[in-house]
């Protein structure tokens, strides 16, 4: 039986007396591609945080490849993200001095394979995002776009199913933000899903499906209103 990737029911986040998220309900099926979009506040980072189980919900149900967040130990928690999900940030998380292949194998360093198999499966990722010239290359040597491009080859070089984007272009000119959403498109079709968190309406709008947050709740779901 194959699950959804996430689901969210009635799901909230609670700081204190500020709700961050409210009575969220979200299903992503395996395979999709779709962006979750809002102003600064809206809520779309918390959302980002409890389906990327880095945040627990203060209520509701939250399952990712059908585990049920609520019933696993930080320790199974951790598992779970190391084999299922993978996160590219708009800030890279590039460490000085480490060259590309590396920073891409330690997304490898918890899975128990060994040094080199960890570099042959980074070398191929690296590949897979058109940088296979720039394998040696430290963070100081690449353009944005290029660090971005590493960024992403580390969050797929272990095969998740699911792939969370937070503003991937946020830090990029308009040509880098464009070649790595076209990057993004790539691996959806490859039969990764993909979920891209935005503030930016041109780029929610060009995916297969979209989803509004605002104060904290869902307020419009294209997939949703494809069901009426």
């Amino acid at each position: 039986m194959s699950h959804p990737v996430v689901e969210l029911r009635g799901v909230a986040k609670t700081y204190g007396e500020v709700a961050a998220l409210a009575e969220a309900e979200l299903v992503v099926e395996r395979g999709e591609m779709l962006a979750i979009v809002g102003p600064s506040g809206s809520g779309k980072s918390t959302m980002l945080n409890i389906m990327g189980t880095l945040s627990r919900p203060t209520a509701g149900t939250v399952r990712v490849d059908g585990y049920d967040v609520d019933e696993l130990s930080d320790r199974e928690l951790s598992a779970l993200r190391a084999g299922h999900i993978g996160f590219v940030f708009q800030s890279f998380h590039l460490a000085p001095g480490v060259p590309a292949l590396d920073s891409v194998a330690d997304g490898l360093l918890y899975s128990g394979r060994p040094r080199g198999e960890r570099r042959r499966l980074a070398d191929a990722a690296l590949r897979r995002v058109g940088l296979g010239h720039r394998l040696y290359n430290e963070p100081h040597q690449l353009s944005g776009g290029e660090k971005q491009r590493v960024a992403i080859a580390r969050a797929v070089v272990g095969d998740p199913p699911l792939l969370l984007a937070d503003e991937p272009t946020g830090a990029l000119d308009s040509r880098s933000g464009a070649t790595v959403m076209e990057l993004l498109h790539g691996l959806h079709q490859a039969g990764t899903t993909v979920v891209v968190i935005t503030h930016d309406h041109d780029i929610a709008s060009s995916l297969p499906r979209e989803v509004r947050i605002k104060d904290g709740r869902i307020e419009h779901d294209t997939r949703a209103e494809a069901a009426v």
